[in-house]
C-alpha cells in the first residue's frame, strides 16, 4: 500500500461505533494494521440511504480521498423502518451519482451488510439481508462500482468460531459486532488500497 493513502468512510453504526475505542473501532482496526492511513470517517448510527443523501453535500467537502467505502444498507432493511428495495436502489444511484462529481466509479467500493444473528437480531433476518445486498451488486455491477460481500466473508470466517463469537460486540444484539468483525471488516477495506 502506498504513503498516506486517504480514505472515507460512509455508512451507519457498524463504521461509527466506539465499541470501548475513544474512535470508531473501524478507525482503531484500521490504524492498528496501517498506521499511515488517513481516514475520514462519515458515518452517522441509524442512517439509512437518504439520511447519507441528505448529508452528501458535508460529504464533497471532504478533501479527495483516494478510496471511498461504503456500508449502508442495514437500516433500509430494517424491518421497524423498512425502505422499499426500489426507493433503496433509487438512493443507491442517486449517492453514486454524487460521489462521481469527485470520484471515478473504480474509487467507489460498496460493502455489503453484514449477516446478523437472527437468535438476537428482531428487526433483520439473513434472508432479507440477501435481497438487499442482491439490489447492491446490481447498482454496484450497473455503476461499475465495486463491490465487496462482507455477508460472504463474514459466513466463511464463522465457519472457524461461530456467528454469534463473530458479531459479538458490547452491544450483544446479534448485529453490531466487536473486535473480531471489525479486524475483518478492516482486512477487507486494506487489501483494496
Amino acid at each position: 500500500m502506498g504513503k498516506n493513502k486517504k480514505i472515507l468512510l460512509i455508512g451507519d453504526s457498524l463504521f461509527a461505533r466506539h465499541e470501548g475505542f475513544n474512535k470508531p473501532a473501524i478507525e482503531a482496526f484500521l490504524l492498528k494494521k496501517s498506521p499511515q492511513l488517513i481516514i475520514y470517517n462519515s458515518s452517522v448510527a441509524g442512517d439509512a440511504t437518504i439520511d447519507v443523501l441528505n448529508r452528501m453535500a458535508a460529504i464533497l467537502s471532504i478533501e479527495p480521498c483516494d478510496m471511498v467505502f461504503i456500508l449502508i444498507g442495514t437500516n433500509d432493511l430494517a424491518l421497524n423502518k423498512q425502505v422499499p428495495l426500489r426507493e433503496f436502489q433509487d438512493n443507491l444511484l442517486k449517492i453514486i451519482s454524487f460521489l462521481k462529481e469527485k470520484y471515478t466509479s473504480k474509487q467507489i467500493v460498496f460493502l455489503s451488510p453484514s449477516p446478523v444473528d437472527e437468535q438476537k437480531q428482531r428487526y433483520r433476518h439473513n434472508r432479507l439481508i440477501e435481497t438487499y445486498i442482491e439490489a447492491i451488486v446490481t447498482i454496484s455491477k450497473k455503476e461499475q462500482c465495486r463491490f465487496i460481500n462482507l455477508y460472504q466473508l463474514f459466513l466463511e470466517a464463522a465457519k472457524q468460531t461461530s456467528i454469534s463469537q463473530l458479531l459479538e460486540g458490547s452491544l450483544d444484539d446479534g448485529l453490531h459486532f466487536g473486535s473480531a468483525g471489525y479486524s475483518l471488516l478492516a482486512d477487507v477495506i486494506l487489501e483494496q488500497l
